[in-house]
């Protein structure tokens, strides 16, 4: 039978499916058919025949002879029987869930406060921590980096409507391939800012539950999981300090992308371009020329050219004289 259905995935256990075939082969037939055909006793083939009667394969004449129902209609029925069985059984996981909370905040002395150590429970628990948000999703994100894959839980977040926000340290743009992996997370919806430095890494989703950084040692994962209300409320006041005081970002490069060229003439009231207002923003958090080139894909001597280009924009010569003449224009 290896072109068999499994009909066992809808409840019809092999036995019942053999003499299901066997009937199914002649149209139909009686208890003394199947008893003779599988060599099972009269109860057996009675008890047989009547699990397929139940399962609406096969219909029971007055005159004791069962008849096979059309299998495309009959199978369906079944898989549409079971689909509601395993629907009522995924509804009922937000209850069970519930059952499960409560359990554990009162393990955890009522508050719902505890220390999750080793990346793959603290992985674990960071990805269902976003895959719950529903309103808002918050963090503050520094190296060291925890391995999870956040691209695909924020897009997917994103996609159900929940509001990403990130403030980023500079170090972040240190290694190879942060800005590329900030720029994709940009281009999928999440806001993002930067500040010079960042003295925890925190992951908030809709000020109900968070994870905060309890090491940033390489290498050490250990983090505080809390519900606790109090403590989500200092938590969210740190954030929004943080996130008022940080420099947004704009729609970033893809990898190699150049810097485009400066947007022209000097416009009094013209707009900054998505690439100066993250030069400003670069400059703001501190981050070093080399950095900055090295994540646009470009040469040092090209990003230089650029800086004297929004200098000459801005009439200063330096950073912390350009973020004033920004400032005064409303580009940050």
């Amino acid at each position: 039978m290896e072109d068999a259905a499994p009909l066992d995935l809808v409840g019809v256990d092999p036995e019942a499916e053999k003499a299901y075939r066997h009937l199914l082969a002649r149209g139909g037939g009686t208890v003394d058919d199947v008893v003779a055909a599988l060599g099972v006793t009269y109860p057996e083939g009675l008890a047989l025949l009547e699990r397929l009667h139940r399962f609406g394969l096969v219909s029971r004449r007055t005159s004791g002879e069962f008849l096979t129902v059309d299998p495309r209609h009959a199978l369906r029925a079944l898989v549409e029987s079971r689909e509601r069985q395993l629907a009522s059984v995924r509804d009922a996981a937000g209850s069970l869930g519930a059952i499960f909370d409560t359990a554990k905040r009162a393990r955890n002395g009522g508050h719902g406060t505890l220390v999750i150590s080793g990346p793959e429970a603290v992985g674990d628990r960071y990805y269902r921590l976003k895959q719950a948000a529903r309103a808002e999703i918050c963090c503050l994100d520094r190296p060291p980096f925890l391995l999870v894959p956040n691209a695909p839980i924020d897009e997917a977040a994103v996609g159900r409507g929940v509001r990403v926000r990130a403030v980023y340290a500079a170090a972040s743009f240190v290694a190879d391939g942060g800005w590329q992996e900030l720029g994709s997370l940009v281009s999928r919806g999440e806001e993002a800012r930067i500040t010079p430095t960042l003295p925890i890494k925190l992951a908030m989703a809709d000020r109900s539950a968070a994870m905060v950084s309890l090491s940033l040692a390489a290498g050490n994962t250990d983090c505080l999981y809390t519900e606790s209300p109090p403590l989500l409320e200092a938590l969210a006041e740190l954030f929004e300090r943080y996130w008022a005081a940080a420099s947004p970002l704009a729609g970033t490069p893809g990898p190699g992308d150049p810097l485009p060229s400066p947007a022209g003439p000097m416009e009094k009231d013209r707009k900054p371009t998505d690439e100066e207002r993250n030069l400003l923003a670069l400059f703001a958090a501190g981050v070093k020329d080399e950095a900055i080139a090295r994540q646009f894909g470009i040469s040092s001597r090209t990003l230089r050219r650029r800086i004297q280009d929004l200098y000459a924009e801005l009439g200063t010569s330096s950073r912390f004289g350009a973020g004033v003449a920004a400032a005064r224009r409303d580009w940050v």
